[in-house]
């Protein structure tokens, strides 16, 4: 992808997006009635973010087997999301009475993600949990462990396409979300529909594009869509990868001097926004016009809010309830059953809702003793 920059017409937008109302004619001047209920349409979305849109974990499931090993590869323990659905699936496996270690993908160096799943194979644990790892990295491994007997469930990562589907399971995010995918695209919107209804329509956008994973495609697909019906919006796109992780405060650094109107940043990971995405927005001279809008609310840059430290807002999601939902797929999985809806939702956060005084994110479920309750534990 590139850096290339996108606006939007607004006559298209009004015939194609959201806001369209009537039926378009040959002029260019938008009726008070159609902008009024353009902003009606923006304050309606802000408000449905602030509100979420969780559901309900499920109620019932088999009984977990005894005496599992499960073996979690984690993303990469150096970043904080990956750390923390590692570290909540390690703790659910444990709450259904299993054997639970952690593998560093180490953010894949070295391949490090293959390297994991073989170990996890080599140790004959009965069970491998993937974390935020596509089934593209890992097809090899994944044919050898299902070649072993053992049991395969991804979450927040995605399935191979094309062909045989080689994990055993994926978690299901929600029942409007049935996969990863869906859900990071509405993210992604949701993304967009703040930035939208913050600016009031009018915002010149730095956009960092998460390249060479699904989960970054997903996203970008998601912030696309949700920006498209904003007439008066501009958007920079520009690329990280896995590569250029450590790069992510030069890369911001330099969009934001080639797009000196740009006051929005919109960073897909809260990861990116700690690897020097709020460094590069605090460093800047413009530092009071620009809001940075990141990813999952996790307690650093829940902190990072509450001291305008270069990021203003955070998609709420509660990366500990994916881990959860794995495990839960996993018990599934161990009965010959499908995975079910987790009820995974999301909500805005910023300074005006839903920040709480201290700590993590949290979700508005007690979604531990839901799955606890469910599994008789």
């Amino acid at each position: 992808m590139s850096s290339k920059t996108w606006r939007r017409n607004p006559l298209a937008l009004l015939c194609a997006g959201m806001l369209a109302l009537t039926a378009c004619s040959s002029t260019t001047t938008t009726p008070p009635e159609t902008a009024n209920a353009a902003k009606i349409t923006i304050s309606k979305a802000l408000d449905e973010l602030v509100r979420g849109t969780y559901g309900t974990p499920p109620t019932s499931a088999p009984p977990p087997p005894p005496g599992k090993k499960v073996w979690i590869v984690s993303c990469g323990q150096s970043a904080i999301g990956c750390q923390t659905g590692a570290e909540a699936a390690k703790e659910a496996a444990q709450a259904a009475g299993w054997q639970a270690q952690i593998c560093d993908g180490k953010l894949n160096a070295g391949g490090a993600f293959a390297q994991c799943v073989r170990q996890g194979v080599a140790a004959k644990q009965d069970a491998i949990i993937t974390e935020a790892i596509d089934c593209a990295d890992i097809q090899q491994p994944l044919r050898e462990a299902k070649a072993a007997g053992v049991l395969t469930v991804d979450f927040w990562g995605f399935d191979c396409d094309a062909g045989e589907k080689l994990f055993t399971a994926s978690a299901v995010p929600a029942e409007k979300y049935p996969t990863n995918a869906l859900y990071q695209e509405a993210i992604g919107r949701a993304r967009a529909e703040w930035i939208t209804a913050r600016s009031g329509g009018q915002a010149t956008v730095v956009e960092l594009v998460f390249q060479g994973t699904n989960i970054g495609a997903a996203l970008h697909r998601g912030f696309v869509e949700g920006m498209a019906p904003c007439a008066g919006c501009t958007v920079h796109p520009v690329d990280v990868t896995l590569t250029t992780f450590g790069d992510v405060r030069q890369i911001i650094e330099s969009a934001l001097l080639r797009h000196p109107d740009a006051t929005w940043v919109s960073v897909p990971l809260d990861s990116l926004v700690l690897a020097g995405a709020a460094q590069a927005v605090a460093g800047s001279p413009r530092r009071a016009e620009i809001k940075l809008i990141g990813g999952e609310g996790l307690p650093p840059n829940l902190n990072l809010i509450r001291e305008e430290q270069g990021q203003s807002a955070a998609v709420g999601q509660p990366i500990d309830w994916y881990g959860w939902a794995a495990v839960d797929t996993l018990i599934r999985a161990f009965a010959g059953q499908e995975p079910v809806s987790a009820g995974l939702g999301f909500q805005i956060v910023d300074s005006t809702a839903n920040l709480p005084t201290s700590g993590a994110y949290p979700a508005p479920v007690d979604f531990r003793a839901a799955y606890r309750k469910a599994w008789g534990r």
